[in-house]
């Protein structure tokens, strides 16, 4: 079977941020089929060229997976316009690198945004092969959510090629449980629509990672800080302003350190904010490379993972949520819906309400005093936890049944099946 997969972001074990693209090609690869990958030059996080040739296009094959760098405006902070731009461009550099390639037997687009799915229903019918779409966020409910978009002309048009797309696809793969009610929601058939949950790649996090600290209390804390790390893109829906406000809450007790690692739209507001109030226990961190971020994981005795107020955010369920129980730490979820349940579920870590930082301070005191003990059987709980249930290995597994029934292709006997 030969995939043509289009996503505008596609990161590979040098990027920083999931590899969750990138491992369903390389599970394709590995299984004897053929996967091919056109994605933006562009670093998402930074806003800025990763990747430049000089012909506008940089192929290069990694793991079996062949992955076409095509050309996007990269310059597309500070207007929703600019943003256009870049999503467009992309649009238009992929429709004419895939004609370079052979024909392939079915197309999987990711959206966000919603161009790629217009893009991949395009390719479709120009090459004759079946389309699934793959839904890593709602558009526009999402953007409407967050007040991106308020224009009412946009919206509508946002919304008349939202359910194009969910209609003129042949499967389409949710990210979430809530993706996927919302999608139902609309009018499509329930039978239409599959989760694949983000989830993770074991051979990247080493067994028995301990805790960061010796001591065998909170009060023994006296030279080393307890460290609460957020890892994870710094953008508009990610409320890191619950984790500041945490940090304010705490700042005049020395034992407590905030880390933030990651790029995103954010991250310079974010930084401003700490420095305006002299905040010593927030440090900020570039993103690392998804090979090396186990290793900076290992480092915290505790993870943040804040969530936005509001009923549409509940169905949120992040990639870095997965890293985060894998480390095997204790978690702190603000925000209610599928991210606390998992982690309740789990047994793993404490929910609060979305927002609401001096509850974070809180449930971060609240585990800072817990035994070493405690949180070391909270943390392997989640491990236990993640590792039954959203190993990649499996998901991918349930990736290739669906592009099988799409395509009418019979199930892969290949290596490891």
């Amino acid at each position: 079977m030969n995939v043509l997969y289009l996503t505008q972001v596609f990161e590979v074990g040098a990027d920083p941020g999931s590899e969750r693209h990138f491992y369903f090609c390389r599970y394709l690869a590995r299984r004897g089929h053929q996967a091919t990958a056109i994605t933006s030059n562009v670093d998402y996080k930074k806003a800025c060229v990763r990747i430049s040739g000089s012909n506008g296009t940089v192929t290069r094959k990694i793991d079996g997976v062949e992955i076409h760098y095509v050309y996007s405006y990269p310059n597309f902070r500070g207007s929703f316009f600019r943003r256009f731009i870049y999503f467009i461009t992309y649009f238009f550099s992929t429709l004419i690198e895939s004609f370079k390639i052979e024909k392939p037997d079915v197309i999987y687009a990711v959206s966000t945004p919603l161009t790629v799915g217009l893009l991949g229903f395009i390719l479709s019918r120009l090459r004759r092969v079946p389309f699934v779409f793959e839904v890593t966020d709602v558009w526009p409910d999402a953007a409407i959510a967050c007040g991106v978009i308020r224009n009412h002309a946009l919206i509508r048009v946002a919304k008349w090629l939202e359910l194009l797309c969910y209609r003129k696809s042949s499967h389409i793969v949710a990210l979430t449980q809530g993706i996927r009610n919302n999608i139902v929601d609309k009018g499509i058939s329930a039978d239409k629509v599959t989760v694949i949950t983000n989830g993770v790649d074991f051979s990247l996090f080493c067994e028995g990672a301990a805790l960061n600290t010796g001591s065998e209390s909170y009060q023994e804390y006296e030279s080393k800080p307890f460290i609460a790390m957020y890892m994870g893109a710094h953008g508009t829906y990610n409320s890191l302003d619950t984790i500041i406000d945490a940090a304010i809450f705490l700042k005049d007790d020395a034992r407590f350190l905030f880390i933030l690692v990651g790029d995103g739209d954010a991250k310079a507001s974010l930084q401003e904010r700490v420095n305006l109030l002299g905040l010593k226990n927030v440090q900020f961190m570039d993103s690392v490379p998804r090979i090396d971020s186990p290793a900076v994981l290992a480092t915290a005795d505790v993870f943040l993972l804040p969530n936005r107020k509001g009923e549409f955010f509940t169905g949120n369920l992040p990639n870095k949520l997965f890293d985060f129980l894998a480390s095997a730490r204790p978690i702190i979820v603000a925000g209610r819906g599928e991210t606390g349940a998992v982690v309740v579920s789990a047994g793993c870590g404490l929910v609060v309400d979305a927002e609401d930082g001096r509850a974070m301070a809180q449930a971060i005191r609240q585990l800072a005093e817990q035994p070493i003990e405690a949180r070391c059987s909270m943390g392997e709980a989640g491990k236990n936890f993640v590792k039954e249930h959203y190993d990649r290995e499996r998901l991918s597994l349930i990736f290739l049944s669906i592009l099988n029934q799409v395509t009418g292709h019979e199930a892969s006997t290949g290596p490891g099946e």
